[in-house]
Order: C-alpha cells, then structure tokens, then sequence
C-alpha cells in the first residue's frame, strides 16, 4: 500500500523519505516507521514473537530434563 511520501528523521540523523509503512534506513539499518502507530504495533509483535520462542525453547528443556536426565540419575 502506498502512503503519501513524508520525510522522516532516523535517530541517527539520516532523513528518510517514505512511502510505506517502515522502510530500513540506509545509514545505520535500523527501521524508520511512517506513524508511532505503526512503530508500536511492531514492537509489540517483536515482543510477542520473542516471548514466544523463549517460552517454546524453556517447554524443550523442561520436557528434556525431565524425560532423559530424570531417568538417567535414577538409575
């Protein structure tokens, strides 16, 4: 979907003119969003997918401990 083009300041100084939701700036490579809307929702979806790998990656060693090094020690 294309926006109205803007002129949106990067925080490392880099003016970036959009014409989409984010675009990476070509200075430091970090995102530059075209609304705060636009920028929380991604955070929020950043954390979400983090929290989500965290939590399905602590289920493994728990269900690993649990089913090899449990039995192992009783042994």
């Amino acid at each position: 979907m294309q926006f109205k083009s803007k002129d949106v300041p990067c925080p490392c100084g880099h003016v970036t003119t959009l014409t989409s939701k984010r675009l990476l700036c070509i200075k430091c490579g970090k995102y530059v969003f075209y609304d705060e809307n636009e920028k929380r929702s991604y955070r929020r979806n950043a954390l979400y997918v983090t929290s989500l790998i965290v939590l399905s990656l602590g289920l493994i060693v728990y269900l690993f401990v649990e089913m090899v090094l449990n039995p192992l020690f009783a042994l």
